[in-house]
């Protein structure tokens, strides 16, 4: 008796839910109609006599849930799980190219910056130098950080709710951000007054730079 007065049932179904969410196999709605199902059978159990942790136990396995209703709900939901999944994928690709293009086009804006304030043109090309490592090594970490929370990780990108116009915004900002660092570089080689020598060593440190980029 005492374990079932201490028995929450909303509680013991949202934590029931809670460890089903990140499987893919359901969508919102999906857990929605899932959850009132319960729900019914629970009560229906409980006009019978059973308790209420008795009838949330005998609910649970009607439902048997981890075997062929996740296929059912599987089969229904491919169209949307693929395109999830496309979603997803394309939106990765299309923050790598932000993330390559913000460092190339905030580097040109470090140029010019420091060409207004009148710094010399080696100190200039010895600072993007800094400023392309410096990157190199916050990417590193990231990678490295991922590897060893690679089971969060995974959690969080697939409860990531993705819609076309998010992938669509990020193509956009990819887009905008390639069109300024093209734009950025005449500036910058006039600035730099044309000098071979130098623009020779900042084209190495962007060849490098786009060689190591990962």
């Amino acid at each position: 008796m005492d374990q079932s007065n201490t028995f929450n049932l909303d509680n013991e179904i949202n934590q029931w839910f809670g460890e089903k969410r990140t499987n893919p196999s359901f969508t919102a709605s999906d857990r929605e109609e899932l959850k009132c199902h319960l729900y019914e059978i629970i009560d229906a159990l409980i006009e019978k006599g059973l308790d209420e942790e008795e009838a949330f136990v005998v609910a649970k396995m009607r439902l048997d849930i981890d075997s062929e209703m996740e296929k059912e709900y599987n089969e229904g939901n491919k169209p949307i799980l693929q395109m999830r999944r496309s979603l997803l994928i394309l939106a990765g690709v299309l923050v790598y190219f932000m993330l390559y293009y913000f460092i190339l086009s905030t580097s040109k804006i470090l140029i010019i910056a420091l060409q207004l304030n009148d710094v010399s043109k080696t100190v200039t090309i010895e600072w993007v130098s800094r400023y392309l490592l410096t990157w190199h090594f916050l990417i590193a970490i990231f990678f490295v950080s991922l590897y060893f929370l690679e089971s969060k990780t995974i959690n969080f990108i697939e409860k990531l709710k993705l819609k076309p116009k998010g992938t669509i915004a990020l193509l956009a900002i990819a887009a905008l951000l390639a069109i300024i660092d093209t734009c950025l570089f005449p500036i910058v080689k006039n600035m730099l007054e044309r000098n071979i020598p130098v623009l020779s060593i900042l084209y190495q440190n962007y060849n490098y730079f786009e060689f190591s980029f990962p």
